[in-house]
Formats: structure tokens, sequence, C-alpha cells
């Protein structure tokens, strides 16, 4: 071989070239500038010419140099070889170019012109164009390397894309005399300089603009249709699915979960690149996920990342796709008879990052058993039995309610559960891809490290919010499928401030202490880290608050693990994982247990992106685990939830006395149960009074199965009737710890009756209809309490009617005899009456001689009463009526001088109707007066000397003798010069008149007492009757 310094170029040559340089320049000068073109650095080697002939006449080997053009470069050029076969890129000046040039924004593809020139002394007529081009008419091979495929095509030329050894078509003279000889090329171009990644993700601008294509140009993946975005970081993603179950049911992901995926990223805390130097693309805060949907794979019960899941990843996962996303497959089962959500990542793709979700066996349980564990519901339909749970059956729907006479659990409605059983839920889905997405992006179970179960970590990387996302409040409100946004304050679990809570105010965080249920509480605010009495004690506390972790040791600060599991204790890693059960291994020396400080984390911000042109695209996946959460953990989990903010409290309420007096004071005491999973907050016990008022007391938290009472006391009116019923209503409300208001408040009244015992009177009087003046008449006064109470303070009055006496001395009555008399009242004290008892009083009266026939007496009974709380009623009332009559008089009137003389006539009967008439002369013996007229009283009153007044009284006496005698009527007419004088027309009116001066002193008026003396003299001598 023999390189030549010097080149000579033909003029026909250089005119072309001149041409075309003046043609590239104005159509540069026609074009717009560019907005954002790409700058890369090419390497274009040739590796090899063959000589097919001699393109000269005189025989040898040919004189070979080529000619080059990358980009917007310049014609570069090296010096000739002569030779036949050779490789020029071994040379120690080897044919190889290298050429930084700008892509511009619209496309991908640099022009790479490549020409090869056979040069000849000016004897020859100039250099002779060689032909490496398979296109007719056509010597030099026009390139397109395309900086997204890293591949070279030139279908102009015919040529495949990549096509390394080309050979032309032979061209004869064309374009000139002895030019257009076939010549093979050997080339190969390569890209030096990283294409730009303005975002960072990994996949570079290129393809996030203009998709991932075959080396022919052809589209294959359009990530910018799928919503990729140059700007902004991207995640994709491709997963295939198992189809063909006997049962029928489908892992192809739903699209509500790959909904749920891409709205959680699109929401991410991660800023774009902003502006963004392509026009077009978004620069809002967030990460674009791209789903590929892919392939499905035949069913079968297990797969792990085992050789069955690279043989369906080889089969269906383009090579092309492979350095820009995840791979993922949603098969059945991970284990045989295991319920793990998945596993990530599978190791033998050399960037670590594909994952499996396997959700068999998820969302079939449609009675579980209550706190008691055993399932006690028996299955309807095709439902089945399996341990003590009740799963659905061939029907994949739930047939059966749980038996309300147990404390089993409905889980699946009736009716439902063919959606999801055997594939899970949106969120189970759209959780689980996230988690297991997310160790592949290098979040652990507590994000920087393996600790799990952080309450001060709000991620679905966190078992405590896998999958179904960090609550935000309690059920139904929805769960937040996110990583962590921030990174919280670590929390020592030796030295816990209730007060600081986790400072975070959006969501609700999860602990658990050793032996116990789950604790939820609001980020915001104070949490009751030891459940203890004191839910914000201002002291320090310990509390072993993430006792679920699943992590028995730890390396030590070397980061070296010394110590050897113990058990079905676990080693992964660079830790020994429990086996299901408790730890069974203690640490060796330099290895610690399980962590004591709980750090936050950033998930969004800590992110590693995988694709190939990130610099985490080989990093190890996070710290690998045993096999991931399953379904009755996640079930557990949401069942705690729902119960810790589901409070039912009843109201049970009591009375310390079924049956009540009016005044009596009632204590009513509510009985106030959590009969609830969840504590009761905010109690408040509402008693209605039967009066319609009421009152309110609060009670302290109570936890569910606990109970607490509150008191109120009640005076039952005295207006209660008897027999009424005083009813008094309680209501009790609650709320759960989150604020909410209980959801089942049917049982929250409580009622107590009691039934008011009150005495009721009844009175009535009865009497002697008919009698005779002064005769004696017998009325009866009758009592009954028909209440059901005692009357205390029971009086009973009668007033006597005008001209009726009574006295004690004269009552006939069966009794008994009036308390006091006073005036005309009787009063008799009769307390108490039992209920349902009867007080009678019968007493005998007599009207005065003066009345006259055909008078009616009315006397006026009532009683009065209270009971024995002092309650007064309203007075009863009854009357009784009599008929005074008269006989005819026998008109043979007595001188008081013959009542004198003739005691004998002066019977018992007849003194008593003197008295009931006049009661001055009781007494007139000088005896005290006791009611009763005696004979010696009557003598005494009629006896000499008779000075006034005593005149006037004897005849008084004798006119009361001769009426009560019937000698004469009340009504006796008289008439006489007295009578006239007095202005008496019968006898009972000479009496009265008698009566009434008898109250004026005999000095003052003396004549008035003679006057009145003499009439009734006229009259007990008979001068002035007239019958």
């Amino acid at each position: 071989m023999h390189p030549h310094s010097g080149v000579a170029v033909r003029a026909r040559a250089l005119a072309v070239l001149a041409a075309l340089l003046l043609v590239t320049a104005g159509l540069a000068a026609l074009a717009a500038p560019a907005r954002a073109s790409t700058d890369v650095r090419l390497k274009l080697s040739i590796t090899w010419i063959q000589q097919g002939e001699n393109p000269d006449d005189d025989g040898g080997d040919g004189d070979y140099f080529p000619e080059i053009r990358i980009g917007d470069g310049p014609l570069v050029r090296k010096p000739y070889v002569q030779d036949d076969v050779f490789n020029p890129s071994t040379f120690p000046d080897p044919w190889v170019f290298t050429q930084d040039t700008t892509v511009p924004d619209d496309r991908t593809t640099v022009p790479i012109l490549v020409r090869l020139w056979d040069y000849d002394d000016g004897t020859n007529f100039g250099d002779d164009h060689m032909d490496i081009s398979p296109g007719n008419q056509d010597d030099d091979l026009d390139l397109k390397y395309d900086i997204g495929t890293d591949t070279w095509t030139s279908p102009e030329d015919g040529i495949t894309p990549g096509q390394e050894r080309i050979t032309g078509d032979g061209d004869p003279n064309f374009p000139d005399t002895n030019d257009g000889v076939a010549i093979t090329i050997g080339i190969k171009i390569e890209r030096l300089s990283p294409l730009p990644d303005t975002d960072g993700d990994g996949i570079y601008d290129v393809i996030e603009r203009f998709g991932v294509r075959d080396k022919d140009g052809s589209m294959k993946y359009d990530l910018k249709a799928m919503g990729a975005n140059p700007c902004r970081k991207s995640v994709v993603v491709q997963i295939d699915y198992m189809t063909g179950a006997a049962d029928g049911h489908s892992h192809q992901p739903k699209d509500a979960a790959i909904e749920e995926v891409k709205r959680a990223f699109e929401d991410a805390p991660v800023d774009p690149v902003s502006p963004c130097p392509y026009p077009g693309f978004s620069t809002t805060q967030g990460v674009d996920f791209v789903h590929i949907a892919g392939k499905s794979v035949a069913e079968q019960n297990v797969m792990g990342l085992d050789a069955n899941y690279r043989a369906a990843r080889n089969a269906n996962f383009s090579n092309l796709l492979a350095p820009y996303a995840h791979y993922a497959i949603f098969a059945h089962r991970l284990t045989p008879g295991g319920f793990s959500s998945g596993r990530c990542c599978e190791p033998n793709r050399g960037d670590n990052k594909d994952f499996i979700v396997t959700l068999g066996g998820w969302r079939t349980v449609c009675v579980a058993p209550g706190a008691n564990g055993k399932l006690d519901t028996t299955p309807a339909a095709t439902d089945a039995k399996m341990g003590e749970d009740l799963l659905v059956g061939s029907d994949r729907t739930c047939d059966t309610d749980a038996d309300p006479r147990t404390d089993d659990r409905q889980i699946l409605k009736k009716g439902t559960g063919a959606a999801d059983a055997d594939v899970g839920t949106v969120r189970d889905q759209s959780g689980s891809i996230m988690h297991e997405l997310g160790h592949a992006l290098g979040l652990a179970h507590g994000g920087a490290d393996r600790t799990n179960f952080k309450p001060n970590y709000l991620s679905v990387m966190n078992y405590a919010f896998d999958p179904g996302g960090i609550p935000t409040g309690p059920d139904p409100l929805p769960r937040r499928l996110d990583y962590s946004r921030g990174s919280l304050p670590t929390l020592d679990k030796g030295q816990l401030l209730e007060g600081d809570g986790i400072r975070d105010g959006e969501d609700l965080t999860r602990w658990r202490l050793p032996g116990g249920d789950p604790l939820f509480g609001p980020g915001t605010g104070a949490l009751n880290w030891n459940d203890d009495a004191v839910p914000d004690d201002p002291n320090r506390v310990a509390a072993d608050i993430n006792s679920e972790d699943d992590v028995c040791v730890l390396a030590g600060t070397d980061g070296v693990l010394t110590t050897t599991a113990v058990g079905n204790d676990e080693n992964v890693g660079d830790a020994i994982l429990n086996g299901g059960d408790a730890c069974n291994t203690a640490p060796a020396t330099g290895d610690t247990g399980r962590a004591t400080l709980l750090t936050g984390h950033d998930d969004w911000g800590s992110l590693k992106y995988r694709a190939v042109g990130s610099p985490d695209a080989g990093a190890p996946a996070a710290a690998p685990s045993v096999n991931e959460i399953g379904f009755p953990a996640v079930l557990g989990a949401e069942l705690a939830l729902r119960d810790f903010y589901d409070p039912d409290v009843t109201a049970t309420k009591t009375v310390d006395e079924p049956e009540a007096l009016p005044g009596d004071t009632l204590t009513y005491t509510v009985l106030v149960r959590n009969e609830g999973r969840g504590t009761a907050a905010d109690v408040k016990v509402t008693d209605t009074f039967p009066d319609g008022t009421t009152a309110e007391q609060r009670l302290p938290d109570i936890k569910a199965a606990a109970q607490r009472s509150a008191t109120f006391t009640y005076v039952v009116p005295c207006t209660a009737e008897n027999d009424s019923v005083v009813t008094n209503k309680a209501t009790v409300a609650a709320k759960n710890l989150a604020g909410g208001d209980e959801a089942d408040t049917s049982d929250n009244t409580g009622t107590a009756k009691s039934t008011v015992k009150a005495p009721r009177l009844t009175l009535s009087a009865a009497t002697t209809p008919e009698a005779n003046a002064g005769e004696a008449t017998t009325t009866t006064l009758t009592v009954r309490n028909t209440g059901g109470a005692a009357a205390t303070g029971v009086t009973l009055t009668y007033a006597l009617p005008d001209e009726v006496y009574y006295s004690t001395a004269l009552d006939q009555g069966s009794g008994p005899r009036p308390t006091e008399v006073s005036g005309g009242t009787l009063t008799w004290r009769l307390d108490p009456v039992e209920a349902g008892a009867t007080a009678t009083v019968a007493f005998t009266t007599r009207s005065s001689l003066l009345v006259t026939g055909g008078t009616e007496q009315t006397g006026h009974a009532e009683v009065a009463y209270v009971n024995a709380n002092g309650c007064a009623y309203d007075p009863v009332t009854a009357s009784a009526t009599s008929t005074v009559t008269e006989v005819a008089p026998s008109r043979d009137p007595r001188p008081s001088a013959v009542w004198m003389a003739m005691p004998a006539l002066r019977t018992a009967e007849l003194l008593a109707r003197v008295q009931a008439t006049d009661t001055r002369f009781d007494g007139a013996d000088g005896s005290a007066p006791d009611g009763l007229l005696t004979q010696q009283e009557v003598t005494a009153a009629l006896a000499p000397p008779l000075p006034q007044p005593r005149a006037l009284r004897t005849e008084l006496l004798g006119a009361y003798l001769n009426l009560g005698s019937r000698r004469v009527n009340a009504a006796t007419a008289v008439r006489g010069v007295a009578m006239d004088r007095i202005g008496a027309r019968t006898v009972g009116a000479a009496a009265r008149h008698a009566r009434t001066v008898l109250t004026e002193p005999p000095g003052g008026d003396l004549t008035a007492y003679q006057q009145a003396t003499l009439a009734l003299i006229e009259i007990n001598t008979g001068a002035a009757e007239r019958y």
C-alpha cells in the first residue's frame, strides 16, 4: 500500500461541489431558525474497501480515497491508498471521521454523505467517481443517521437499516466517462456524545418527542402520544397479564387502576424543567406515568420472578422499548396457596427494574369470623367455607348474608364480588403497581431503609398504607394513593412526645402496639402513642409504635450482616426478617435489632429513574423483602380502620321509682355503652324530661365494649294525674375520633317510665230530706279515695245552713264527732285516707223553731287534701238539702209560769229543739254552756223575779217551749195591740223581734222591752193567735 499526500480534484468535481454548497447555503437561508436543536458528535469509520474491477485500463489496483460530509460539517477527505482489499480504519491515519453537528428541532436524523474516488493523474483524464450505491444511476451513499435509533438508513440507495457492507450496482460512465465502477465499502457510524435528557428521567428527549422507532424509522411506541414529556419526568411500564382461567377471570389491569396510577404520578410534587426548550409540552408539576398495554400470558396458578416470568418477558417485551421501560406481569399467585401481592425486582435483566403483581385469591372472602375467630354462618349457593372464612364459589359472587345471630362479619355485600374476585379491586391493583414499581425506583418499605410500619412515613411503600393508600379520613373518605411527599420528623420510640404527633396536617396515620389493635390518628395534632387514659401526655413516653415491623436484625454500621437467621426467620440482603410469626433471631455482635429511631423520607424527591440514560439505570433496586403483603393482612387493616372510627353507642335508661308520687324526685340513670368497635368521642347525653325540658351531660371518651353513665333528676309535678305515665327519654350522641358522626344511631335512645300514684278524693253528702222545725236531721258525708296513693292532710268541713244548729251534746249521728266546731262550720281531720279507702262522717243537726214550713236548708261540705309530698289538690265539694216541714199546732199555748211550774212538760226533745233555736239559755243556771239545755237551766231562766231583760227572756223561752211542743207554729198568725206596736204578724216574727230587742241594753229603750214582752205574753197566753 502506498499512501499519497497529494490529492488532485477534477474541475468537474469542483464545480459540482461548489453548486451543492450554493444550494445548501440557499436552503439554509430560506429555512426557519431552529427552536431547540440537538448537538451531537458522530463518528464514521470506513472499515472495508474491496475492489471488484480496476477502474483504470492500465491494470493493477486503484488508488482510492474517501470524501465525507457529516451533517452541517465540511466535506472532508483522506489521502488515497493503492490496494484492492483493505481496512482503512486501521491505518495510522485511519479513515475515521468525527464531527460535531446540530440536529434541528423538527427531526431526529443527521444527513451523511459518503463518496469514494479513484485517484488518477492528468493523463487519465482526472479522478474516477466510484459506485458505492446499490441505487441505479447513483454512485454516492446519501445516509441518514437517526439519533433516536442509533442506526442509519438510505432508502434511495436501497440499503437495509444499519447495513455495514455495501456494494454499488455499477453505473458505467455515470456521471462521466470512466465513472460508476462498482466497488464494496464497509462503514460504521457511532454517536460519541450522550443524547440530551432535559428532565433527567433517563429517557432521551428524542425518544420522548419522536417515540421508540425501528431501525427503518417506523414508529413502534409513540411515547409522546402516550403522555411522555421531555421536560417532565416520565416512567414507562409495560404490563402483561394472565388470562384463560377456568372460571373466566382475567388479570388484565383495570383501566381505572391504570388511571389511578397516572393521577398519582400526575399529582407528584416533582418540578418540571421550565421553560421547556420544546414547544407544546406541559411544564406543570408532576410525573408522567406511561402505561404500555402488554400481551396476555396463559393462566397458571403460580408464577414467581422465575424462568416462566423471563420467558414471557423475552417473548413479549421489545428490545427497542426495554432500555426505557419497566416490565411487569399481572399473574395469579406468587406461591402455592399464598396471598402475596407481588414482588420486585427480577435480577436477571441488568437494570433490575421489573416486577410481578399477584392478586389471585384476593377479594374472595364473603363472610369472615368475628371476634371469637369462629365462622358460624352457613354458606349459601356456591359459597364455600375454607378454614374459618366463607369464600365465593364458582360464580365468583357472594351469595351469603352473615348470620345476624352471630358476630360474623359481612365482607362482601351479597350479590357482589365477581368484578374483583381473584383479581383485586381497582385500588388493590393501582396500589400494588405503585408499591412494586416503587421498589424498582429505589424505595424500600421505610423509604430509604427497610424498617416497616413507620407512622411518620406516609407512603404506599409502607405496609400500613399498602395497597389502599393513605387515609384522608375515616371510611368512606378516599385514601390517597401516593408516595411520601416530604420527610417528616424522626420519631424516637423511647422518647415520644404525644403533643407533637407526626406534624403532618393532611392525613391519618396508623400505629400498633404489641398485642394491640391498630390505632389511628390525624397527622396534625397530638397522638396518643401509648393508648393510655392521657391522650396528650406532656411527658415523653415510650411505645413500640411499629410493632408489626418484619425486621428482626439489621446490619451494623459497617453494612455487613454477621448474624445467622434462626428458625423460620429469613436472611434477606442486609437484614434478617421474621418468617411470618415473631422474630426468633437475636443480633450478633456488630449487628443491631429493630430500629428505635423511625426516620421520615421524601419518596418523590428520592426516586431513582431507571431508564437507560439515567445515572441510576444500573443501580440496584431497593432492599429486597420476603413476599409482599398478603390479602389477609390487607383485609385486617381495612377492617381495623373501619372499626377504629366506628363507635356504636347505645342508651339504656332506668329510673329508681317505677311508681312515683307527685312531688317525688325521680333519679334517672342513663347507661351509655359502646357496642361498636371504635372509641366513641364527644359523647353527649341529652335527657328530655316529661315536661319537654332538656338537660345535657358530656361524658369522657368511651372505648369499645366499655360503658359510662349519666344521672338526671326530675320532680314529678303535683299536677300529675293518678295513673298517668311520666316518660323520660335520653338520647346519646357521639362522634368517632376523627370528629365524624356515629354511623348507626338506631339504638341511641333509651326511655324510662314511671306510673304516677296520686290521691283522688270524691265527696258525697246526704241528709234527712224532710224534718219538722227543731227536729234532728241526720247528715252523712262520705269521702272516698279513688286514687292510687294515700291522701294526707285530709280536712273535711261542713258549713251549716242558716238557722241550723249543731252541738256535739245533741249529735245523735254515728260519728266521728267533728275535730273542730267553729261558728257554723264543722271540721274533721281524717288524715290519712289510703288509696281505695272510704271515710264516713254521720252527724245530726236541728233547724231553728223559727223556720217556717217549706223552707229548704242546704249544707255545704268540702274536703281538702294533700299527698305525702305536700302536693295540694283542689278541694272537692258536695251539698245536701233538707226541707223543713210543720204539723198543725195544737193551739193551746202555755204561759211561761206554767212552763215554770210544770217541768214535766219540758221533755229532753223539747229542750233540744229550744237549744237549736236559741243558745242563750245554755248555762242559765251558772253552769258552763255545753250545747245541751237542761231542766235546771230552763228553771233558772223561768224563775222570778223578772225585771228586764229577764222578763223578756222568760217570755221568749216560754214562746220557744210553745213552738217546740207544737202548740203554735212560727207561721201562726197573731193580732193585737202589742203585735201592732212591734209590727209582728206571726209568732216567729214576734220572737225574732224579741231577740233583736235583747241585743240592746234594757236601760236604753225600756219601752221596747215592755212592748216585746207584752207581745210574747199575748202569744204565750193564746190571746194573739189567729188560726
